[in-house]
């Protein structure tokens, strides 16, 4: 019998090959990692690539989620100037120590368990960093009032007493408003030597030139301006804080009713509007304002409020070491008050400015809408690189 010999089966290489080379990747991206992990600069490199997904709303992958643990997370009850307000708390597993942050957000924020900022705090605490978020009665509310740096002295202490949390490492990440009232508690008597950092996206520096630029939709620009148009919540907030201010009465119920957010027809106006009630209305309803007029006519609460309140007032006070971020687009806040925080801080408190156009205020934009804006990703992961590697280990 004569034998036969089968031919081997053809395995193509393009089956086998993908595979491979995806094992050979791999392999290479994990060593890359553990050579990294060695160091504090190549930890802080690998932890903030990861993080940077975070920052985006449903991300279609999280790596972060790879490489750590699921923070223990906690609320608290903090409690300053007779307000008693919620704070949650997120810590990373294990000993410690750690670093921290106390987040501070804007005027009527997302609610404190609001997908996005769970996340955000999810993903800062698996940076190796405790997390101290707090909803403050009061910006909830829509006041934004002196006891707010109470509240943020309060949430720094309590962060740093927490026992995993290495005192000296600890600092705030504000937003909006947020980032304004940060600025001015590190420069509080009671803190001023131990904020570790304060990082400020999307901040007012001057509450009055913000709404000198509201009434004059322009905004400064060095020794010019330029058109700008402010963003209706914006209006409402500020309208908020000075009808908050004025006498209780008819005109008060009045203007407190068209700030109001519900369906309900407007009510008739009182029979006379003083010189400021009338001012509001027209804002409000997107009219024109002289704007020297409204500021003179402020009463005293908001003036010494609004004051308070802003970094111009303290900012000679300033040793803090300062992140500071801003969207060229903002129609919420004008980012040349940023730019003015900048250019007036105390030689060697800037650490870092950086200007985006892939934000909303603080938001980010829809992915696909940042197209060709790679260059501005790596300046954000160069900011988030910096803020970490001061307070992480």
């Amino acid at each position: 019998m004569r034998s036969v010999v089968l031919p081997r089966p053809i395995v193509p290489r393009t089956v086998r090959w993908p595979g491979r080379r995806l094992a050979v990747a791999t392999t290479i991206v994990c060593v890359v990692l553990l050579v990294l992990a060695g160091t504090h600069h190549g930890r802080t490199a690998v932890r903030t690539l990861f993080f940077l997904p975070e920052m985006f709303p449903n991300p279609p992958v999280r790596p972060l989620l790879l490489i750590s643990a699921p923070p223990i997370c906690e609320e608290q009850t903090l409690l300053y100037a007779d307000v008693q307000a919620i704070a949650d708390l997120c810590v990373p597993q294990g000993a410690g120590p750690y670093g921290g942050l106390v987040l501070t957000l804007g005027v009527h924020p997302l609610p404190h368990d609001d997908p996005f900022l769970v996340r955000l705090s999810d993903g800062l605490a698996r940076t190796n960093l405790a997390v101290l978020r707090v909803a403050s009665p009061d910006l909830g509310a829509g006041r934004i009032v002196p006891r707010e740096i109470d509240g943020l002295v309060a949430a720094f202490r309590m962060l740093q007493a927490h026992r995993p949390v290495d005192p000296r490492r600890v600092g705030f990440a504000g937003f909006s408003v947020g980032g304004a009232l940060a600025t001015v508690a590190a420069a509080d008597p009671r803190l001023r030597h131990e904020v570790r950092l304060v990082n400020s996206f999307g901040a007012y520096y001057d509450a009055f030139a913000v709404l000198r630029a509201i009434t004059a939709r322009r905004q400064s620009v060095g020794d010019s301006a330029e058109q700008w148009e402010p963003h209706p919540w914006t209006i409402h907030v500020f309208a908020e804080q000075i009808v908050g201010a004025l006498p209780a009465g008819e005109e008060q119920d009045y203007l407190t009713a068209l700030l109001s957010e519900d369906d309900q027809p407007p009510r008739d106006p009182p029979s006379t509007l003083s010189p400021l009630g009338a001012m509001v209305q027209s804002l409000l309803a997107g009219e024109a304002v002289d704007g020297d007029a409204l500021l003179a006519a402020l009463p005293e609460e908001t003036r010494v409020a609004f004051a308070r309140l802003s970094p111009a007032t303290i900012v000679a006070d300033l040793e803090t070491p300062m992140y500071v971020m801003h969207d060229v687009g903002d129609h919420l806040v004008p980012y040349t008050e940023s730019r003015r925080l900048v250019e007036n801080l105390p030689p060697g408190v800037l650490q870092r400015y950086a200007e985006f156009h892939i934000f909303e205020h603080v938001y980010p934009r829809d992915p696909t809408q940042m197209l060709g804006l790679l260059p501005e990703l790596v300046e954000l992961y160069g900011h988030l690189y910096a803020v970490f590697f001061e307070l992480t280990d």
